[in-house]
């Protein structure tokens, strides 16, 4: 299953970046989905190409690493209420809070240009992504599965 409730989280409780990603992947590793490699690729390409995305009203962050990682396609999502920040992809030195992290899984048969298009549909309005914040994570879940194309 691409997406899980048993992998949303909202987190509450201010941390590292690093924290969230560890709690994210492993999530992912648990279900099977990736390689016991996946977290050191997913810290290593965050630490050279940081994932966090300024939209203007809101920020997300859309981490993730080489499909060599992968086991199989799947998603870890947090709502961050706690304000864990990110580097921007843009301006690497600035930083961002996403209300929305979500580490993306991919293996080499789905396109990552499509679900990443989804994405940014889905998580694109400051209105939608509140929206999604104050959902169950049984309701993110299925959101985001209705809305995610791998193809």
């Amino acid at each position: 299953m691409m997406f899980s409730a048993d992998r949303v989280f909202i987190v509450e409780h201010a941390g590292e970046r690093d924290e969230l990603l560890v709690l994210l992947a492993n999530s992912l590793r648990q279900d099977g989905l990736v390689k016991d490699s996946f977290l050191a690729g997913v810290l290593t390409r965050e630490a050279e190409y940081p994932t966090g995305i300024d939209m203007e009203t809101h920020s997300i962050a859309i981490p993730h690493t080489e499909y060599e990682h992968v086991n199989q396609t799947g998603f870890a999502i947090a709502i961050n209420r706690a304000g864990v920040e990110f580097h921007r992809t843009d301006e690497p030195d600035a930083r961002v809070k996403p209300a929305i992290v979500v580490l993306m899984a991919i293996d080499p048969g789905c396109e990552k240009v499509a679900i990443i298009q989804s994405l940014f549909g889905l998580l694109g309005s400051l209105e939608q992504v509140n929206k999604i914040s104050q959902y169950t994570p049984e309701q993110i879940a299925k959101t985001f599965t209705d809305s995610v194309s791998t193809r």
